[in-house]
């Protein structure tokens, strides 16, 4: 039985097709499933950048926005609770955001929560390019001393699933 997993998402296909391949390979039972999802902070910086000048008050309007981000993500994950807890045979599911980059943010709940193991898929909203591994996935390889299972969330041998 695997104690505890975190499986970071960011909603996208590849994230998707990653928890259905696990689904259809694992057959040992998981404790506990971290379902987590980075909303970026460059990415957040970028929205904001420009707009500062509409408001009296850029931070208090910075911690507005990261507010109503959280709540509609966690909204999101919750949504994603059962789905995860079939896919993974989960007793529990605990969905958790966090503002930050994406591979820095993973290796620190993953040490937070002292997971047993990271479960990614090798691309995600960025999709399928030339390289073989997306780069948040190489970070956290280079990063974590926690095992990380890398899934391939489409098989490139030609069996579509």
């Amino acid at each position: 039985m695997f104690r505890k997993v975190l499986f970071p998402t960011d909603f996208s296909e590849g994230s998707e097709r990653a928890a259905k391949r696990f689904e259809k390979t694992n057959e040992v039972p998981v404790g506990e499933v971290i379902l987590l999802h980075v909303i970026d902070e460059g990415t957040l910086e970028d929205l904001m950048n420009g707009y500062s000048l509409l408001y009296e008050d850029e931070e208090l309007e910075l911690e507005e926005v990261k507010k109503k981000l959280e709540d509609k993500i966690m909204k999101k994950l919750q949504a994603k609770v059962e789905d995860v807890k079939k896919a993974f045979k989960a007793e529990r599911v605990k969905p958790l955001v966090r503002f930050g980059f994406p591979w820095e943010e993973i290796v620190k709940v993953a040490e937070e929560e002292d997971v047993s193991l990271i479960i990614l898929p090798t691309h995600g909203k960025l999709g399928f390019s030339k390289e073989l591994i997306g780069s948040t996935a190489m970070r956290v390889l280079k990063k974590t001393y926690r095992p990380v299972l890398l899934i391939k969330p489409k098989c490139m041998c030609g069996d579509e699933e």
